[in-house]
């Protein structure tokens, strides 16, 4: 008769456990369950980060710039997200600058190829009855 199923909330405590009894789960975590408060539990694979590895939140970037004259302002303005520069485009009639301003989000977050939440990669199991 196989051992009775067992409940572990995984918060990185401690349980009384003997090894005899399940002795693949005990050589993965030995006598602790690892931590996993707050954290988005992802498949493996794809993606993902190895097993167990805690990989950090992340969104796409997103950017552009757009460009316009200005008579007797100088670029030089940004912060966080934004910026700009002397594009050195003086217009048509010679007068004023030429200015450009950009939006780039990686400037101030986490950028990946794909939007993500905190997460950790883990392995989904599916326990059938024989």
């Amino acid at each position: 008769m196989p051992a009775p199923y067992i409940w572990i909330l995984p918060a990185r405590q401690r349980f009384a456990m003997p090894s005899r009894a399940y002795p693949e789960l005990f050589a993965v975590l030995g006598n602790s369950v690892p931590d996993l408060r707050g954290l988005f539990l992802r498949g493996q694979g794809g993606n993902s980060a190895a097993l167990g590895v805690r990989q950090g939140d992340a969104i796409r970037n997103i950017s552009g710039t757009f460009g316009g004259h200005a008579i007797g302002w100088r670029g030089g303005w940004g912060s966080g997200p934004f910026y700009s520069w002397d594009s050195g485009d003086r217009g048509s009639g010679g007068n004023g600058t030429g200015t450009s301003w950009g939006f780039d989000a990686s400037r101030i977050v986490p950028t990946a190829e794909e939007n993500r939440p905190v997460n950790t990669a883990v392995r989904f199991l599916v326990r059938a009855r024989p």
